[in-house]
């Protein structure tokens, strides 16, 4: 955890989008001890003058810890497995706290459904004292509980000693697993084991054979990844082969695979072992701890990081993070994780059936399997069935939508040869790579004619067993069905009619921008009054009266801009500033001309219409496509008036409505302003007004593991360069690029600062050399002058 928690600092302090603040963890070990959890809290919270906590792995402690944060409103976020309050409760005594671990009663659920599949009537529970403290009682009846519905009993509770005196406990241990010598079924679940323990049991559970025959062994998670990281591999290797670890599963995305190429390169480098196993749930979760407190730090502005400020955004967290959405409410996680059982072989696992809370095992788990062995033996095959939920020989029933706004998404066309209907499309070719990745999953399209809600709908009630088309990601549909990662992304694009910008009056003025001219006119006075001083004493040209002087220096000035000055410098120094003015000078001339040169010649467009806000003002007619939802956020969300939506069904009429004057505007999603400019490829342009979306992505029912599989090929479509492929294939660039409202380039002070800088030095040098020279020469004449009256006097008296 501490290693994650070192990365994750690192992470956060690079990415920092304000770079005013610096992330910095102060660690103090309680030894999860709950009076020793306050006394470290109290010292961090008066020396370090924290912001937030976290950690806490007991739940007495980030309960005690938050008691005394209540009134400083310091946020604790607490990774602690074991907590019994009900969660209103909990957010009642301790408003500060947040819990970033997911309920225990899953994985139990996760372990029976496991013993299950091996058809024994008898089990036996196995844990430490120390390990799991009051809340054990609560899982050990989740787990009667849950192997009463399946048939089985808890034939025997082994409960270890604390492994808090070696010696002493080995003797104890060997006692008590002697008690499980002989059974008839041997099956046995660790509920808990300490990282001290791990090794103690492993060695005399293997010297007492108890790991040989046919014995089954199921870890949860905690004592899993203890067992793992607390013994030598060689002991893993050869004894717990085929062990079943329940783990929790994190998506495989590209965020994912990055941390954990870190975490193992700096475990091996510190621990020197040949780690190959998932960074475990709690390494994950301190990760995503950190990434939480930037999360809300970045929230606002950098100077309003202040604890109570700081708790409220955390609160209100949206963030998705290695081990899955980040959402608090009441202080408890809202998403539950899904499981993956996992079989011990050597130094790394293998991956078996993934298990969700809905819907169980993502296909039969061991089926009915009568020993370890041949659990380990069937995982290659299992994964080969990851893709079927219904079953190997019933196909998914996918629901696609039977009418899209812009048929480059989806479209149905009639097979010639079969006579059935085929869909094509954007959003259907995505999907068939995807499912290229999972060549066992069997499906068949069926046509939705209906709304996208309605479509959606029906995934939820399992009418269809997913749906793919170019379905928007949005938070109430999120509710009741799993979307997949976007595929493309999406937001609020404004389309209006273009026009040609005739008023050009003032284009002269548009080259540079308003700070360049600003800092070129200083520029220009300031090498002006530099000049004029440096020849002001020895040339004649700039002497007379005061008039005459400063028209002569203007004109010098503003005449070497084209090199036509007729004034002669006497001075050297003056010459050194003229020669750097005179490249000053060049550069801004042809850059000018080059970018009037480029205005005068391209023909600019502008929008009709600027802004939202002038339509709304306006009460403008916009169009919309009814069966999307834009038309109802144009009403709720963005304050339209219900009496100028219009809305438009078939894309076609588009340009006749425009053309006609019957709207001013047209809101779309991004993707179908794409499909948009390939039928209409000139005469509108699109403005963005940072209303974003959660994409397009496919639908899954609540919970389906599958979700999280394709969500995984989809990203590795995206980052192989495959997705961008097919939108180029589906959506010609050369059209969408041209569109979008750009005021010209101009050229501001950042490309000639250095320019100008330089400039200003040599200037400003040669200015103090020469006050320093006629300073000296006046000094050298004065004393040249006094001696001169002394020798006269000294000749007379003599």
């Amino acid at each position: 955890m501490r290693m994650a928690i070192e990365i994750a600092c690192q992470d956060a302090n690079s990415i920092s989008s304000s770079g005013s603040y610096y992330i910095k963890p102060h660690y103090m070990n309680s030894n999860a001890k709950p009076l020793r959890a306050i006394s470290a809290a109290e010292k961090l919270i008066k020396r370090k003058n924290v912001k937030a906590i976290i950690g806490l792995e007991t739940w007495e402690g980030a309960t005690l810890v938050a008691e005394i944060t209540n009134q400083s409103q310091i946020p604790v976020i607490s990774l602690a497995r074991d907590h019994v309050t009900p969660t209103l409760m909990a957010q009642t005594l301790w408003p500060s706290l947040f819990q970033m671990t997911a309920d225990e009663s899953d994985q139990i659920k996760c372990i029976v459904d496991v013993v299950s599949s091996y058809n024994r009537q008898r089990v036996s529970i196995i844990y430490e004292a120390r390990a799991y403290n009051t809340v054990y009682s609560n899982l050990l009846n989740s787990l009667t509980e849950e192997l009463g519905k399946i048939g089985s009993t808890i034939e025997d509770q082994l409960i270890l000693q604390a492994f808090s005196s070696p010696a002493r406990a080995e003797v104890s241990l060997e006692e008590n697993l002697m008690k499980l010598k002989g059974k008839a079924s041997p099956i046995f679940i660790v509920l808990g084991l300490s990282s001290q323990g791990s090794a103690h049991f492993l060695k005399k559970a293997k010297k007492m054979g108890l790991f040989n025959g046919d014995s089954i062994w199921i870890f949860a998670e905690k004592p899993f990844t203890n067992l793992l990281t607390s013994v030598e591999q060689s002991a893993i290797s050869s004894t717990v082969k085929g062990t079943i670890g329940v783990i929790t599963y994190h998506p495989r995305n590209q965020a994912y695979r990055e941390f954990r190429s870190r975490f193992l390169n700096m475990f091996r480098h510190k621990y020197g072992e040949n780690f190959n196993f998932e960074p475990a749930t709690d390494a994950v979760r301190a990760y995503d701890c950190i990434m939480t407190v930037k999360n809300a730090i970045d929230a606002g502005p950098s100077h309003d990081i202040v604890p109570e400020i700081l708790l409220n955004r955390i609160s209100h967290t949206r963030l998705m993070g290695l081990s899955g959405p980040i959402r608090f409410e009441k202080g408890q996680l809202t998403h539950r994780p899904k499981l993956r059982p996992v079989s011990v072989n050597g130094n790394e696992y293998r991956e078996l059936k993934l298990w969700s809370p809905n819907f169980g095992f993502s296909g039969s788990f061991v089926a009915k399997q009568n020993s370890r062995g041949n659990a380990y033996a069937t995982a290659d095959t299992l994964k080969t069935q990851e893709g079927q939920t219904l079953g190997e020989n019933k196909p998914m029933v996918i629901g696609v939508p039977g009418k899209t706004p812009f048929d480059k998404f989806v479209k149905e066309e009639m097979d010639d040869t079969t006579g059935k209907p085929k869909y094509t499309g954007f959003c259907i070719d995505v999907f068939e790579k995807v499912v290229l990745r999972f060549p066992g999953l069997q499906y068949t399209f069926q046509r939705h004619d209906g709304t996208y809600d309605d479509l959606v709908n029906k995934v939820s009630d399992k009418t269809y067993d997913a749906a793919v088309g170019d379905i928007t990601i949005l938070a109430n549909r999120s509710q009741y069905v799993e979307f997949t990662q976007p595929f493309i992304a999406s937001d609020l694009s404004m389309i209006v009619p273009a026009k040609l910008d005739t008023d050009r009056a003032l284009i002269f003025m548009e080259p540079f921008t308003p700070m360049m001219w600003i800092a070129s006119g200083g520029i220009l006075m300031y090498t002006m009054l530099v000049v004029w001083f440096l020849e002001h004493p020895t040339n004649p040209e700039f002497r007379g009266p005061w008039m005459n002087q400063l028209s002569t220096a203007l004109w010098f000035t503003f005449s070497s801009l084209f090199f036509a000055h007729r004034e002669r410098v006497y001075r050297n120094f003056t010459r050194i500033v003229l020669v750097i003015w005179f490249f000053v000078a060049l550069i801004l001339t042809q850059s000018y001309t080059a970018g009037l040169t480029s205005m005068l010649t391209l023909q600019k467009l502008k929008p009709t219409v600027t802004s939202m806000e002038y339509l709304r003002i306006s009460k403008a007619k916009v169009a919309c496509d009814p069966d999307a939802f834009i038309c109802n956020y144009l009403i709720k969300t963005l304050n339209f008036s219900e009496d100028v939506i219009v809305p438009i069904s078939n894309t076609s009429s588009y340009g006749d409505e425009f053309r006609s004057g019957n709207i001013s505007a047209l809101f779309l999603e991004y993707p179908y302003e794409q499909a948009f400019f390939t039928e209409y490829c000139s005469g509108y342009i699109v403005t963005r007004e940072n209303y974003a979306f959660g994409g397009f992505g496919f639908v899954f029912p609540k919970d389906s593991p599958l979700a999280a599989i394709f969500s995984t090929a989809i990203l590795e479509l995206s980052e192989s360069g495959e997705m961008k492929r097919l939108e180029n294939e589906w959506f010609r660039p050369e059209c969408t690029m041209r569109n979008f409202t750009s005021d010209t380039p101009k050229l501001g002070l950042n490309s000639f600062w250095a320019l100008y800088a330089f400039t200003i030095a040599t200037s400003t040098g040669c200015l103090l050399f020469a006050c320093l020279c006629t300073r000296r020469n006046r000094q050298d004449h004065e004393q040249g002058s006094t001696g001169d009256d002394i020798s006269v006097a000294e000749m007379s008296i003599l």
